[in-house]
């Protein structure tokens, strides 16, 4: 799925890291960052910045693709801020499942709701659900995209990639 087949690929979460080994497909060696075998969550963005200064030094025109699950960049999402203020080459998508593994649905989230515990209805790796994680974006004066279908997430990405390349901005 990689626009550029040089770019540097990141990966974390639970289903997000290891469906994306099979369908993020790198062309170079040394090209691909995860969090391993024990799947540590929280490394991905530290990895996406080491790889994108990197980058700026050795190799300007290279990206780094960054593809997180929710639960995953909910351990360093403020790292975005790292990111903006060097304007590092990031490329950021959030896989957002409502949780880790997968969470509820829209409509089984509306209908515990009105639970008068919530914590006993709800499992504790489910998160909020359609979070729009890219609004993290405008906090720092930066562009997010909230896509739902494939094509939308083409279009996104296409758009984030050329404010990379072309406007030196990192986006989600």
């Amino acid at each position: 799925m990689c626009l550029f087949t040089d770019c540097i690929i990141v990966s974390e979460g639970a289903n997000t890291m290891d469906i994306g080994r099979a369908v993020l497909l790198n062309n170079l060696p040394r090209h691909r960052l995860d969090a391993g075998t024990f799947g540590t969550m929280g490394v991905g963005l530290g990895f996406a910045i080491a790889a994108a200064l990197w980058c700026q030094k050795y190799e300007p025109g290279k990206r780094v693709l960054c593809v997180e699950g929710d639960s995953a960049f909910g351990f360093s999402g403020m790292e975005v801020e790292t990111m903006v203020r060097y304007k590092l080459p990031i490329v950021i998508i959030v896989v957002n499942n409502n949780g880790i593994y997968g969470g509820v649905d829209e409509s089984t989230w509306s209908l515990v709701q009105d639970s008068e515990n919530l914590t006993e209805v709800i499992p504790p790796n489910c998160l909020s659900v359609n979070i729009h994680y890219e609004n993290i974006l405008t906090l720092f004066g930066r562009k997010g995209y909230f896509c739902t279908t494939v094509e939308q997430v083409s279009i996104a990405v296409r758009k984030a990639f050329m404010r990379t390349l072309y406007q030196k901005r990192n986006v989600c």
